[in-house]
């Protein structure tokens, strides 16, 4: 974790990712999980273009470019990327990969994307820089185009704590867990506060249960749109 910035930085994420591609895999096949609940949003909106934010290894991606879409996708780890574009190669797809901060300026132009979908990483970051992460978000988005993501609810807090206690509490909803993943914890009021200014088409309390129906995580699902 960077001391400066409080959050979670490359080096963290470099290790996650080269923990084994195996268990990787598993983790990000509960991404995918998370993603299909916006395909219907993206077809209903005739969205072409789409960014994945915070992409890791890339099978949230793959499945956005199995479906046409045209898709790019940025994530810190070198690591993460790299494998993202060998699955894509061996698919056949053209996806645009990127190793990026995204808690820095966006490596886009301007109304690039039609969508941006982000899950389960906006919360990584600490108010300020989520705020600001969503200002470049709005940037990129082309007019009415849409931003739809997932965070972890303050609700979810109990059931982190029981898999990893928090190590450190940084403030504002924000802890640090194990070796150095830093988290924090959405009310509705501070989604809400996150999209000031969008136009909020849903703003949803949702849970991820698992096989044997109790409840693996809590979040909140978010749909916005800029401005037309």
């Amino acid at each position: 974790m960077t001391e400066q910035l409080k959050y979670s930085g490359q080096n963290y994420w470099e290790d996650y990712h080269q923990t084994g591609i195996v268990m990787v895999r598993n983790r990000e096949m509960k991404q995918e999980r998370w993603l299909h609940p916006f395909i219907p949003v993206l077809q209903q909106h005739s969205v072409r273009t789409v960014m994945d934010l915070g992409c890791g290894a890339g099978y949230g991606a793959l499945v956005l470019a199995g479906l046409g879409y045209e898709v790019s996708g940025c994530d810190i780890s070198e690591t993460a990327i790299n494998h993202a574009k060998e699955k894509a190669r061996e698919k056949g797809y053209s996806i645009d990969y990127k190793t990026s901060d995204i808690a820095l300026p966006l490596p886009y132009k301007d109304r690039d994307f039609d969508a941006v979908i982000c899950n389960l990483t906006l919360h990584m970051f600490p108010v300020d820089i989520a705020r600001r992460i969503v200002k470049e978000v709005h940037r990129c988005l082309a007019p009415s185009g849409l931003f739809a993501f997932h965070v972890n609810s303050t609700k979810d807090l109990p059931y982190r704590s029981k898999l990893q206690p928090p190590v450190v509490d940084l403030g504002g909803e924000m802890f640090c867990f194990g070796k150095g993943q830093t988290m924090r914890f959405f009310s509705e009021e501070a989604c809400r506060d996150l999209l000031d200014g969008w136009q909020i088409l849903l703003l949803q309390p949702v849970q991820m249960l698992r096989d044997d129906g109790t409840i693996q995580k809590c979040a909140w699902r978010c749909i916005a749109a800029k401005a037309a």
